[in-house]
């Protein structure tokens, strides 16, 4: 359910687009892109649920009106409030590369983070971004959001529901940049090492790892590793 109270019985909220719930009555409901300036979707209804088609970052206006009275005008501001940002579990290079974008969201709109990724991997981020919070998916409670964001490379999203931009064009790392609607420019994460972890070896190493998750990754020439 929204989890943002309008009048009259109205709730809405930006958890995976912008969500509108209005109950039996006359009503016209109005999503726009306030960046734009673009109506991006306008319905007459006797009481209906409504949901962007849009997942990612977009500066969402919400307008509804009973009969001829406009009664809520509400534009997206996540300045003070809760927002969450999911992460796929089980991807340590893929969470290591989004990370920074999530801090730079937090910088941009003054909000309060909540990042929800692999539980094992909560102590590398904890310490250092003490003012966000770190949760496995397991540990959420959806219900206190203002807004939430999905970050993950989606090969089928023909429509651009949940990517504004094919990630092969972009770059894995920078797509979540895309995303969240914020400068793509790279940036490193810090990262704590867990108490009492030391380096495997001493002397300066180079790790080449000649396999990969996916064929696009290896160099597949025959025998080149070779």
């Amino acid at each position: 359910m929204p989890t943002q109270q309008g009048p009259r019985g109205i709730s809405f909220d930006f958890n995976l687009g912008a969500r509108v719930l209005v109950p039996e009555g006359t009503w016209k409901v109005r999503l726009s892109d306030l960046d734009t300036g673009d109506i991006l979707f306008e319905t007459d209804t006797k009481g209906a649920f409504v949901n962007s088609a849009k997942r990612f970052y977009v500066r969402f206006g919400v307008e509804i009106w009973e009969g001829a009275e406009r009664i809520l005008h509400h534009e997206f501001t996540a300045r003070d409030r809760e927002v969450l940002i999911q992460f796929p579990v089980g991807t340590l290079g893929d969470t290591i590369g989004w990370l920074p974008y999530t801090i730079r969201f937090k910088a941009v709109h003054c909000c309060r983070p909540t990042i929800a990724l692999a539980e094992k991997f909560i102590g590398l981020f904890a310490d250092v971004y003490p003012d966000v919070t770190f949760l496995s998916h397991e540990q959420v409670k959806t219900d206190r959001f203002y807004a939430t964001y999905s970050i993950g490379l989606f090969f089928d999203d023909i429509s651009n529901v949940w990517l504004p931009t094919d990630f092969r064009h972009v770059g894995l790392h920078r797509t979540a940049g895309y995303i969240l609607g914020i400068d793509p420019a790279e940036e490193a994460p810090r990262i704590a090492a867990p108490e009492g972890e030391t380096r495997p070896l001493e002397a300066p190493c180079v790790c080449i790892a000649v396999q990969a998750s996916t064929a696009c990754k290896i160099r597949n020439k025959p025998y080149g590793w070779h």
